[in-house]
């Protein structure tokens, strides 16, 4: 169990006391000692939560109906963007000039962070056991990232590398899931990263001339620049098909997707809900937090990884703290807890925007900061880390000297 002590300074970017300086305890306790001395926080590091405190199931079964709805709502909003990404790639296909090139990329922002929003929901509703190969599958389909650049195009120093220009290849979307991930997981050729490669190019310069179609010669089908507009309009497709087939497995009604989550008791989803989501945050989100130069990136050429996080962070806060309450928290939190818990999202939230973009190019003390926080929500919304009082909601106890 990890106790903090409140009331003291810590550090020197976040001062004051009571809870300020707990939530600024909870952040910095294994990171910021001070010069010839130990840290002043007491840290136990992954002991056992206490007794967890009993769940009301008629809130926990409105509150979980309404988890999976608001799961819908976020789906079906990715795949939304999904298809508007599908137009804006199409008319560059079609008139391929800068504008539409601006108009695709900024299509797949929009896209990829309503995805972004909707992986905490798709991890939740493919968590158990026999649903947890098609959910990897789907996501992987969707985000695998980081991605090799040379296995879809030209890159500087090889003229000849990538499906681009691999003949051999007929291009298809059947041939294209195929050729995914082969024989490393770099080798992306579906999914929103790959589309990323294809739209600002191998080193982030992409020019729209390059998808202008190319005419001439016996086979014009298979020149660099005709695959290059075939290749990108066949991830687009691939990424449309596998948003409206997520989409569409989604509503509450009796589905394989919805039943396994149904089928248990109100507080037994509640619960699923948090352990999801606490491995979320340590297996998605921190991997995207880099932790120094060398470090894979999710969306290099793209700058979008801090954004695709802000995103996930935001739509894991507002199950947890909505902002009419009713949230996790009130179910599964004591008051402390959550109070704690709403300054760690609003300062990791804080930091994250004043960071450079793209994130790997952010102080590396900010990111080992935020890498901390993100550990520090894990430990408050796990139950672990107990918030002990502050000094002024202590009642004040006298002491009477015995006379004589």
């Amino acid at each position: 169990m990890t106790q903090v002590p409140a009331g003291k300074p810590l550090c020197d970017l976040i001062r004051g006391t009571g809870l300020l300086a707990l939530t600024a305890g909870l952040l910095f306790a294994t990171g910021c000692e001070r010069k010839g001395e130990e840290s002043q926080a007491a840290v136990e590091v992954e002991k056992p939560a206490v007794s967890a405190p009993a769940i009301d199931e008629a809130a926990a079964d409105t509150l979980s109906t309404a988890f999976w709805q608001a799961g819908q709502a976020q789906v079906i909003d990715a795949e939304a963007a999904a298809e508007a990404l599908t137009r804006a790639v199409t008319r560059l296909l079609e008139s391929p000039t800068e504008d539409h090139l601006e108009a695709a990329k900024l299509a797949w922002l929009d896209a990829h962070r309503e995805l972004a929003a909707a992986l905490p929901y798709i991890r939740v509703a493919f968590a158990p056991a026999e649903l947890q190969e098609q959910g990897r599958e789907i996501i992987l389909a969707l985000d695998s990232w980081p991605t090799q650049a040379g296995y879809l195009d030209t890159v500087p120093g090889y003229s000849s590398s990538g499906i681009v220009n691999d003949t051999a290849i007929d291009l298809t979307l059947a041939n294209l899931r195929k050729q995914h991930r082969l024989t490393a997981h770099e080798e992306a050729s579906t999914g929103y990263h790959a589309l990323e490669v294809m739209l600002w190019g191998p080193t982030s310069e992409r020019n729209a001339s390059e998808f202008a179609q190319a005419s001439g010669g016996e086979k014009p089908q298979a020149k660099a620049a005709n695959r290059r507009r075939e290749l990108t309009r066949l991830i687009a497709q691939g990424i449309g098909e596998d948003s409206r087939r997520l989409a569409a497995r989604w509503p509450l009604a009796a589905n394989d997707l919805s039943q396994p989550f149904l089928a248990q008791s109100p507080s037994g989803r509640i619960r699923a809900v948090r352990d999801t989501h606490i491995a979320f945050l340590r297996n998605d989100v921190l991997p995207r937090i880099p932790e120094s130069s060398e470090s894979d990136v999710e969306s290099g050429r793209a700058a979008d990884s801090k954004q695709a996080v802000l995103a996930m962070l935001r739509t894991i806060q507002a199950n947890w703290l909505p902002g009419g309450g009713g949230g996790m928290a009130d179910l599964l939190l004591d008051p402390r807890q959550r109070e704690a818990l709403a300054l760690n999202f609003a300062e990791l939230e804080q930091r994250l925007l004043k960071m450079e973009d793209p994130i790997e190019l952010a102080a590396p003390t900010a990111l080992h900061r935020s890498r901390q926080q993100v550990e520090a929500l894990i430990g408050l919304m796990s139950g672990n880390t107990q918030v002990p009082p502050r000094q002024e909601d202590m009642t004040p106890v006298s002491h009477t000297e015995s006379e004589g």
